[in-house]
């Protein structure tokens, strides 16, 4: 039931369940949101340094970027963001082919970023039926060349599960997902209390929880906040991947300084020395603006619109983060004729 698991995974991890650590621990779950900087591209170098323990990356994109272009330490994972073109359209099935059959390692794949958000706060912003049927289109081919596909990464809002449970009866048993991923900014109580709620509902499916942070709060919550996290993830068997949304200079975040992996000169606070698995830096994070050197610089491109947020106890969208266990209970009938199929 949800009502127990959700509770054995608070009482595991209580809210101050440890005290912050200078030393950390390496994880192979670990991966990179990457997130473009053309003024500070220096950066592009820490998440791939000697020792680094990340594994894997996404851009939301069907590309890999051009900086990990031909590494061999990350794996890309590409990413269906949004509508194609039209429902005729194959353009991200035959470049992910084309990919694969060029011998580019690409065994997972993730569906549409937050599809139950509007644009105008990072999301996909599409209808479920719609959804299916790209679906359908571009991405269920691709478990015959051995691809495991990621469900549509909706908010961690009541909105999200709504937008899956439509979404799952539009497929009409058509469309296949082995992962789910999550996205969480909140307390660690109300990641834990979701991620068991997503289980009871997808038992037999892996967790990749592919954003994650608590947004605007203190650097002692953040940090004990990242550490609590990181642990309760490593230990928790479902949970196969994840990557904390941080991989940017503090100053540039729009979900406080604190919790960016790098400070405004791009030196790795202690949170992004941590997630490298390194030891505490003593770097701190701030919000003091610096300027990039105009004369080595290259243009800027397109501007990047990072992912919508949306805070726990926030009502600025209407919605709230953490799902309440009655809304899940109604939600898992439905959901549940997915398992069947």
């Amino acid at each position: 039931m949800l009502v127990q698991s959700s509770l054995v995974a608070l009482a595991l991890f209580p809210t101050s369940c440890i005290a912050i650590s200078k030393n950390f621990y390496p994880s192979s779950k670990r991966g990179l949101i990457y997130i473009p900087n053309s003024d500070f591209s220096s950066d592009d170098k820490v998440w791939v340094q000697k020792h680094s323990d990340l594994t894997w990356y996404y851009n939301y994109k069907m590309h890999p970027s051009p900086v990990y272009e031909n590494s061999t330490s990350l794996q890309f994972v590409p990413m269906l963001w949004g509508a194609p073109d039209g429902f005729d359209d194959t353009t991200f099935l035959e470049n992910v082919t084309a990919q694969i059959i060029g011998g580019r390692n690409i065994t997972y794949v993730m569906g549409f970023n937050e599809p139950d958000n509007s644009m105008a706060n990072g999301g996909s912003d599409m209808k479920p039926k719609d959804a299916a049927k790209y679906w359908i289109k571009q991405l269920e081919p691709l478990r015959k060349l051995g691809v495991s596909l990621g469900a549509p990464a909706v908010t961690g809002a009541p909105s999200g599960f709504t937008w899956l449970a439509e979404f799952v009866e539009a497929c009409k048993g058509n469309c296949t997902f082995d992962f789910i991923p999550i996205h969480w900014y909140g307390s660690f109580d109300g990641m834990a209390s979701h991620i068991a709620g997503v289980l009871d509902v997808f038992p037999n499916k892996k967790i990749w929880v592919t954003e994650f942070a608590l947004d605007f709060s203190s650097l002692a919550a953040t940090q004990d906040y990242f550490q609590t996290s990181v642990k309760y993830l490593d230990g928790n068997k479902n949970v196969t991947h994840y990557s904390y949304f941080g991989s940017f200079r503090s100053f540039t975040s729009n979900v406080g300084y604190n919790v960016s992996m790098l400070n405004s000169h791009g030196q790795l606070t202690d949170i992004g020395s941590w997630y490298l698995g390194g030891d505490a830096t003593g770097v701190i994070p701030g919000d003091n603006v610096v300027k990039p050197n105009v004369t080595a610089a290259k243009p800027s491109t397109s501007p990047y619109v990072v992912p919508a947020l949306v805070t726990e106890g926030s009502d600025s969208l209407g919605l709230m983060n953490r799902p309440s266990i009655p809304y899940l209970g109604i939600l898992c009938p439905l959901l549940a004729l997915y398992i069947t199929l």
